[in-house]
């Protein structure tokens, strides 16, 4: 039935929650949309955690005191019946949507997102897959939202057996107190180490957040005595809303280590609040937050939840990755409440009062999740590999331009630790038998050149080996940083790949082609990244002199460190493979566009999807430089620049002629880069003569 959201009559309900619930999804949903004013407004996934471990260390205490015992299948089933039919619904509705709008590759992602989601991984997942919450990139996560559902239900699959076992050993209900304690006290120093070590890490995973339940838990089995003194209650409840409202308005991600020390704000801020609440449930603040508007939020706030984010990354996808406030608040906003409403109503509600067959019984709600579960992971894995053979109807021109790329040789892999490197037969190009004089060093922007040197390799009858690692600059004594993380695996290839240079050097190889996306690794927020990282040097042991959370563009790995630690990096290596008599080439950055060549052109026209020149000199002016200067140090160092062939006075092109230039914003196509084959043959000839 379809009514205003009420709560149910009870003695034992508090509105006030509802109205911190109410805050909480309004302020991550508004810092979703990306309203202006509300940076801090993740911290509303907090206030939710302190707000579970405050109900559910309640219930289970009331358990254990009725019976001795906890009914492990009754919680589990009021914890599927509460959470599990709307998060099927959304997921298997977002994974539809997902194929009517996603390219076949995103559509993959997404399915993976699903099976995480219903494998209760999501947090490992997305701190895999996403790494930094706060960037950009995750705007086009469908699922991300769900990392916070996954550390709540692993804290469900936990918190009871915890509970039940402190109880049992230490001789009842006053072993509970010292337990939640020493998780609040043990967790959150792991929080604290692990945010200025490993931030997401810290971020995403349920040990790192359990200290945030369990002060929540500990409130609700504090001996809180109703006070005649009204000001009591109002002074802990208006501190705690303007604590709340301070870390919503002020707290930035980009200048900040969070978790860190400062998500003791929105913590305390809530457990003010919840205080005020068991000292005087009528309190004036407490009379704002239980107001019908706010509760009415407050119980539409799971559903209202689930629907934003896939909302959001669904239409930002479809417009080119673009963010948008008046479409995403329609998206975000309006349509995921009508969205929430609309499950409230006709699921949440009907399946917690069980008037739904299957979930009447404990048991029979129990195998209904399974089967739910299952049911996710099947429509998972079809979205992962359906799409590919099946593509939605009116994608082919932007599927065609995605598949120019080039054909790299099988079995040239990356290892998760970038080493050890494949075998050299594994990774040569050009003709069969033909001596190995080059070798193709850099990061993804090399395998853009690689159709270029394939036609060069061809005509001039040599083999080029190609050393390539995504997302790692070749450099013996740097590393990028970022993300609250140290790319060792980069250290790792790049020392590798040396070590087999001095080797190759005296079997004939020549010289070295470098083509790298030097911008991504120099704290530069360029697009179409998925991260941002800056350059810090490293010792001959790979550590790494960088303190504080490791966040990019911030100290010492703001733009600045990280050009000068480029420059002094790349010099020495120019140095070193003059050593051992190689030559080395290296390719100044090609434009990058403003938006996804394909999709942009598909969707907004030509004219919409070229950069100006402007614009492109400025991503260089930095980068140029920096190569042109070791080039001029270094009689084995040449500097090719592709400028001319992309741009005029004013503008650089996304396609022309008839050739689309970029598979995405950064990557040029296979047809683009076999055009330039001409130009460079000069610097290809020079790099392979004695």
């Amino acid at each position: 039935m379809l009514a205003f959201p009420r709560p149910a009559s009870s003695a034992f309900y508090r509105p006030d929650i509802d109205g911190l619930r109410a805050i909480a999804v309004l302020s991550v949903i508004a810092y979703h949309i990306g309203v202006p004013g509300l940076p801090g407004g993740f911290v509303g996934v907090d206030i939710f955690f302190v707000l579970s471990g405050f109900l559910i260390s309640g219930l289970l205490r009331q358990e254990l005191l009725s019976g001795g015992t906890i009914g492990f299948a009754a919680f589990f089933a009021r914890r599927i019946r509460r959470l599990g039919p709307a998060l099927v619904l959304v997921t298997l509705v977002t994974l539809v949507a997902g194929y009517m709008v996603l390219l076949p590759d995103a559509a993959n992602t997404l399915g993976r997102e699903a099976r995480a989601v219903v494998t209760l991984s999501a947090n490992h997942h997305f701190m895999k897959h996403a790494f930094d919450y706060f960037n950009t990139a995750t705007d086009l996560k469908p699922m991300l939202h769900t990392w916070s559902l996954a550390v709540e239900e692993q804290y469900y699959l936990l918190w009871p057996l915890l509970m039940l076992g402190a109880y049992r050993v230490g001789g009842g209900v006053k072993a509970l107190r010292p337990t939640l304690l020493a998780v609040l006290l043990l967790s959150f120093a792991a929080c604290l180490y692990l945010s200025y070590s490993d931030m997401p890490k810290a971020f995403y995973l349920m040990p790192t957040r359990a200290w945030e339940f369990a002060a929540g838990g500990l409130l609700a089995w504090l001996p809180l005595r109703h006070s005649r003194r009204a000001w009591h209650a109002n002074a802990l409840a208006g501190g705690g809303l303007a604590v709340l409202l301070c870390s919503i308005v002020l707290l930035d991600e980009h200048s900040m280590v969070f978790p860190g020390w400062v998500v003791l704000l929105p913590v305390c801020g809530t457990l003010l609040v919840l205080a005020a609440g068991g000292l005087d449930p009528h309190h004036a603040p407490g009379r704002l937050l239980g107001s019908r508007l706010f509760t009415a939020v407050g119980l539409l706030s799971y559903s209202w939840y689930l629907w934003h984010q896939p909302l959001l990354a669904l239409g930002r996808y479809y417009d080119v990755g673009q963010r948008d406030l008046l479409r995403d608040f329609l998206l975000g906003g309006v349509l995921a409440l009508l969205l929430a409403w609309l499950t409230y109503c006709l699921v949440e509600q009907p399946i917690r009062q069980r008037r739904w067959r299957w979930f009447v019984t404990d048991k029979s709600t129990l195998w209904v999740g399974l089967a739910m579960s299952v049911l996710v992971w099947l429509a998972g894995s079809a979205a992962m590999y359906l799409p590919k053979k099946y593509p939605w109807p009116g994608y082919q021109s932007i599927l065609q331009v995605k598949q120019d790329q080039a054909q790299l040789p099988p079995g040239c892999d990356m290892p998760e630790r970038g080493v050890p490197l494949s075998p050299q037969a594994s990774c040569r190009i050009g003709p069969a038998g033909a001596p190995l004089q080059l070798l193709a060093w850099g990061d993804s922007h090399t395998d853009h050149a690689m159709p270029m040197y394939q036609l060069l390799a061809q005509a001039q009858g040599v083999a080029i080996l190609r050393r390539a690692y995504h997302g790692c600059p070749p450099l013996l004594d740097a590393v990028p940083v970022g993300e609250g993380k140290v790319r060792s695996w980069c250290l790792n290839h790049s020392r590798a790949v040396m070590a087999e240079l001095g080797q190759l050097s005296r079997s004939g190889l020549k010289g070295v082609l470098m083509n790298v996306r030097w911008n991504g690794y120099t704290a530069l927020p360029v697009a179409g990244s998925a991260s941002i990282t800056g350059l810090a040097p490293a010792d001959d042991q790979g550590k790494v002199a960088v303190s504080g959370a490791m966040l990019a563009g911030v100290g010492q790995l703001d733009r600045a460190h990280s050009l000068q630690v480029m420059a002094a990096s790349l010099d020495r290596l120019a140095s070193q493979l003059a050593v051992l008599q190689l030559k080395l080439v290296l390719l100044a950055p090609e434009p990058e566009m403003p938006l996804s060549v394909p999709e942009c052109l598909a969707r907004r026209g030509e004219s919409a999807c070229h950069a100006r020149r402007a614009d492109v000199d400025r991503q260089r002016e930095a980068i140029l430089p920096i190569l042109q200067q070791v080039a001029s140090r270094h009689t084995n160092v040449r500097v090719w620049d592709p400028i001319a062939r992309f741009c005029d006075a004013q503008t650089c092109y996304a396609a022309a002629a008839g050739v689309v230039r970029y598979q995405d914003q950064n990557h040029l196509t296979a047809s683009m880069s076999r055009t330039l084959q001409a130009d460079f043959a000069p610097l290809f000839n020079w790099a392979r003569q004695p």
